[in-house]
């Protein structure tokens, strides 16, 4: 719906009750998943976005999507052919605005239009200026001895600690946030729509570290070994996310991340594998020596396919699929989901031969995401298989190692089968 609807999705957000989440703008922001109920952040609103009305919602937890009406139709169980159009007449009712609303609101949506286009940032630098900016940055950081112990944790050994900490990984400083943008700002550095970057309050260019997202760095280097973006793994989740962006999106001067897929590793061979999560890929290319693409999230679609294409003209033939075990996870109740379970309004007492809901709906998650991965290869001509471990005799998970970098660094680290 663009200007025809005297209202937005923000409006009928509001009307059904949905609960945003903090940090969001007018235009966009993250609400809890009116389906799903997940509150991490991955059910998105988009009232506009460049300039240009959306009105539309996606939640990449569950994949529920759609414009306003959808919205309020499969949320007040409208069917029938003529359900949008009964949705469009009962929103209208509940919120009061009519044809005498329609000048206003046009007037509204037009001083939105025109602001979102004086506040737009310029194009993303190239990725080899970003690189520059980011080792630049980079100089500046360390990582800390918490973090280390952290990459131990996971199985690392020093030297491969030390071979990522050169790469990039690296602790974030909050304290620091204002003195690395003066001290880029002073070696000639632009750092007008570089993700991460933004005007303060006061008027200064700042880093967007903060108490809140202090962690370390994980860098994303394309196929030029260019560092593009970063993710932060985070000290402390935030609503159970344990990773989020480098980002200055909504912020006087900043951008988004575009939330790019990233390399580990050379490709030899024409093979190439895909796994979720950037920190993930780096660690199985440590430990196999083998490349890997670190897709951001098994939804982020648009930047996976850019590494794939780029990489087919390098001479790409074969992708062998990464992702988690979750793709084969068993869907019983075993009342092992989480402490959920324990309150399961599914369950109703029963122990065994009940399918539980939250891994139907996560193991579903996944599997659309090979699917995804699977099309892309598919219409770009290239082959693509599934890798799988830690199976049992039906060739479902035990359960044991979920994550191709947990399987090479605490399981057997070999008996990977492709499907």
């Amino acid at each position: 719906m663009g200007y025809g609807a005297p209202f937005t999705i923000g409006d009928v957000a509001d009307l059904l009750g949905i609960q945003r989440l903090p940090g969001g703008t007018e235009d966009m922001f993250g609400a809890e998943c009116p389906f799903c109920g997940d509150a991490r952040g991955k059910c998105n609103f988009c009232v506009m976005r460049d300039g240009e009305v959306k009105n539309v919602f996606h939640c990449y937890d569950c994949d529920a999507g759609g414009n306003m009406l959808t919205l309020y139709a499969d949320l007040t169980g409208m069917y029938g052919t003529d359900r949008y159009r009964q949705a469009y007449r009962e929103i209208k009712e509940k919120l009061g605005v009519g044809i005498r609303s329609m000048p206003q609101y046009r007037a509204r949506q037009m001083a939105r239009i025109r602001k979102a286009e004086m506040e737009k940032p310029d194009p993303a630098p190239d990725p080899f200026y970003l690189d520059a900016v980011y080792r630049e940055m980079l100089s500046m950081l360390k990582l800390k001895e918490r973090h280390k112990a952290d990459l131990r944790r996971r199985g690392l050994t020093e030297a491969e600690i030390s071979d990522m900490e050169a790469l990039g990984y690296r602790s974030t400083a909050w304290e620091d946030s204002q003195r690395i943008a003066r001290r880029l700002l002073a070696d000639g550095f632009s750092l007008k729509g570089v993700p991460g970057f933004f005007i303060n309050r006061n008027g200064d260019w700042e880093a967007a570290f903060y108490p809140g997202n202090e962690g370390y760095l994980c860098p994303v280097l394309n196929a030029d070994k260019a560092v593009t973006g970063f993710q932060i793994r985070l000290d402390q989740p935030y609503q159970k996310r344990k990773y989020i962006w480098f980002t200055s999106s909504g912020m006087e001067g900043g951008t988004s991340s575009r939330s790019p897929a990233g390399l580990s590793g050379e490709m030899t061979g024409g093979v190439i594998r895909v796994t979720e999560g950037i920190l993930k890929a780096e660690i199985a290319y440590q430990k196999s020596g083998l490349a890997y693409i670190g897709n951001p999230g098994v939804s982020n679609y648009k930047g996976l396919r850019q590494m794939l294409e780029t990489l087919k003209a390098q001479g790409l033939k074969k992708v062998m699929e990464c992702y988690d075990m979750d793709k084969m996870l068993i869907l019983d109740c075993r009342r092992d989901y989480d402490q959920s379970c324990m309150h399961c309004e599914f369950r109703h007492g029963v122990f065994s031969g009940f399918e539980c809901p939250k891994k139907r709906q996560k193991r579903d998650n996944i599997r659309r995401g090979c699917l995804k991965l699977y099309d892309i290869c598919g219409e770009l001509g290239i082959k693509c298989r599934r890798t799988e471990w830690d199976t049992d005799s039906d060739g479902m998970w035990n359960g044991n190692y979920k994550g191709i970098d947990d399987w090479l660094t605490k399981g057997q680290g070999s008996g990977l089968r492709a499907a």
